[in-house]
C-alpha cells in the first residue's frame, strides 16, 4: 500500500494563506492601525512613549514581509523534506 504525500500540497496552501495574511494586513488592517497610532501619538508626551510607537510602527510595516518570508521558508522546508522521502 502506497503512502500518500500531501505534505507539499499542504505546505503550498500554507504559503498561499501566508500571502493572503500579508495582503490582509496591507489592505484592511493598515488604516485602523494608522488611526490608532495617530490617536496614541496625541496622548503620549514622553520620549519613551514616542520611541515605543516608532518601534511598533516599524514592526507593523515589516510584518507582511516577515509573514511572507516565514511562509516561503516553510514551503522550502517542506519541499526539501518531500524530496528526502523514501520510495521516489
Amino acid at each position: 500500500m502506497g503512502r500518500e504525500r500531501a505534505g507539499l500540497a499542504r505546505a503550498f496552501l500554507v504559503f498561499l494563506v501566508g500571502l493572503g495574511a500579508a495582503g490582509l494586513i496591507l489592505s484592511v488592517l493598515n488604516g485602523p492601525f494608522e488611526t490608532m497610532m495617530s490617536a496614541a501619538g496625541a496622548y503620549s508626551k514622553t520620549p519613551q512613549a514616542n520611541q515605543g510607537q516608532q518601534w511598533l510602527t516599524m514592526f507593523w510595516d515589516g510584518l507582511p514581509v516577515i509573514i511572507v518570508i516565514l511562509a516561503f521558508l516553510q514551503l522550502l522546508g517542506a519541499a526539501a523534506a518531500e524530496r528526502r522521502l523514501p520510495g521516489q
